[in-house]
């Protein structure tokens, strides 16, 4: 994978969450309210949609170990995707290279 595929922000968002809280074995996703899974123990909780492209593009796997529960690992590519997604979000954040000056007017000179 060369260059990143654009993926939407709730899929990236997605990406990193698995990314901060696996610690190996995966993360767990809770069925939550209106079509949306929670991941357990943070307030993040996403739509089942979102895991489609991810999953569809192998940057996570989703094993379900009980009914209504999934399990979601990221995979090496995810990892990449990531790193890379960074990676040119740096390169291209408008906060680069940007200096602001401050004034302070004086009401005593005007």
């Amino acid at each position: 994978m060369t260059s990143p595929q654009p993926l939407k922000r709730a899929s990236i968002a997605l990406l990193r969450q698995i990314a901060d809280h696996d610690n190996g074995d995966g993360v767990l996703f809770q069925p939550a309210p209106r079509g949306c899974r929670h991941l357990d123990g943070t307030a993040f909780s996403t739509r089942d949609e979102t895991f489609r492209v991810p999953a569809q593009l192998q940057l996570i796997t989703v094993a379900h170990p009980r009914l209504g529960v999934w399990r979601v690992q990221l995979t090496d590519a995810g990892r990449d995707y990531l790193a890379k997604a960074d990676e040119r979000r740096t390169k291209h954040s408008p906060i680069k290279g940007v200096r602001a000056t401050l004034v302070v007017v004086d009401e005593a000179v005007r």
